[in-house]
């Protein structure tokens, strides 16, 4: 659920000393809500396919006075904007990310989100006192917004510590529900609650992101979010069990290179495909470091089962067309792999007289009685 940020940022647990809650600050996305109207008011036409957002962020607590924290956004797949506690400012990681937004909607948006960690830290680290609780931990915050075609929106709103379901935001009442039922579940909804600020940072997010925001975004990094790279795929068998011991062949088969995420990947067996069943297995869809993804798919069979197997690969890329890679061994030797086997022997041959005419030409070269190094 939560994704793997990389190093994060030392700052000090107040954030750049903020400051505590005041009346003032709680005030300020109440102050940002007309902006926050006028972007609704002005939003673009509705996707044509669905649009996901998601802000992620993760605080590592050292101590009372200590805390690391690192956040991004990300439109679909790729990452638009980050934020450490460093300099505390957005960093926009595509070239298109700035556009749409006004240079005055970004800080205030900043100074929205400033105040938001100052008192998330706070709240924190009241918690741990107030509940004798201990350090270090790690707490993540996960905000998700869904838009449909049909003008639909999903919204997710969660917080965990150390990995685990905490709390989460209805964003339909308003209110925090603990995910715990114990007493330091319980003292948190409470809390969180009564803290004004934080309950009106996700439905303003909501009115400025979920719609306007992840709309507009996504018609400037449309060549982006459009991109298409087909998949590269091979076929190979592995044996699972150290040789000799009666075991079935692993087939394998790798894709990799391909974007966006989806792909379907099936085995066919006769030109039939596999049921879902213990012969399958597969890895999951990884990333790449090239913004692309990759996938195995594995299936066991029995060696000289007399079936042909194939993999089938599924992509947005291919044109409504699909790649068909067989097994070559589940085939019987063609004339293409009999000509194959058959250069590959002469070259060998080739190799092994010129060899052997060498180091005879080299020995005849060498007198009697004389000696060669």
């Amino acid at each position: 659920m939560w994704a793997t940020l990389g190093p994060l940022s030392r700052c000090p647990a107040t954030c750049h000393s903020l400051g505590p809650a005041s009346p003032a600050r709680m005030l300020l996305p109440l102050l940002l809500l007309p902006w926050a109207w006028g972007a609704r008011a002005a939003s673009p036409s509705l996707p044509s396919a669905p649009l996901t957002l998601r802000l992620l962020q993760i605080n590592v607590f050292h101590n009372a006075s200590s805390a690391d924290m690192e956040g991004m956004a990300l439109l679909g797949d790729l990452e638009t904007h980050s934020m450490d506690c460093s300099t505390c400012q957005i960093r926009f990681r595509q070239p298109w990310a700035q556009q749409g937004l006004k240079p005055k909607q970004w800080q205030d948006l900043e100074l929205l989100l400033h105040r938001y960690l100052s008192d998330f830290i706070r709240l924190v680290n009241k918690v741990v006192k107030d509940q004798r609780e201990g350090y270090p931990f790690v707490t993540q915050v996960f905000f998700s917004c869904e838009l449909h075609p049909n003008g639909t929106l999903r919204r997710v709103c969660d917080a965990a510590v150390d990995g685990e379901d905490f709390i989460s935001f209805d964003m339909d009442t308003g209110k925090w529900v603990t995910r715990q039922g114990d007493k330091l579940g319980i003292y948190v909804e409470y809390l969180v609650n009564q803290d004004k600020s934080l309950s009106t940072l996700f439905p303003f997010l909501e009115r400025t992101m979920c719609v306007y925001g992840l709309n507009t975004f996504a018609q400037y990094g449309k060549e982006s979010l459009e991109r298409q790279e087909r998949p590269v795929a091979v076929v190979f068998a592995r044996v699972p069990s150290p040789a000799g011991t009666p075991a079935p062949l692993l087939l394998v088969c790798r894709v990799t290179g391909f974007y966006p995420r989806p792909i379907r990947v099936a085995w066919l067996q006769d030109g039939e495909e596999v049921g879902p069943g213990r012969r399958l297995s597969s890895s999951g869809i990884l990333p790449n470091a090239d913004l692309t993804y990759q996938l195995r798919s594995s299936l066991a069979m029995e060696p000289g089962d007399g079936h042909s197997y194939a993999c089938r690969v599924e992509h947005s890329s291919l044109g409504g067309q699909s790649l068909l890679i067989p097994w070559g061994h589940s085939r019987g030797w063609g004339p293409g792999l009999a000509v194959g086997i058959t250069l590959g022997a002469l070259a060998v041959a080739a190799v092994a007289v010129v060899l052997w005419r060498s180091r005879r030409r080299g020995y005849q070269d060498v007198g009697p009685g004389e000696s060669r190094a």
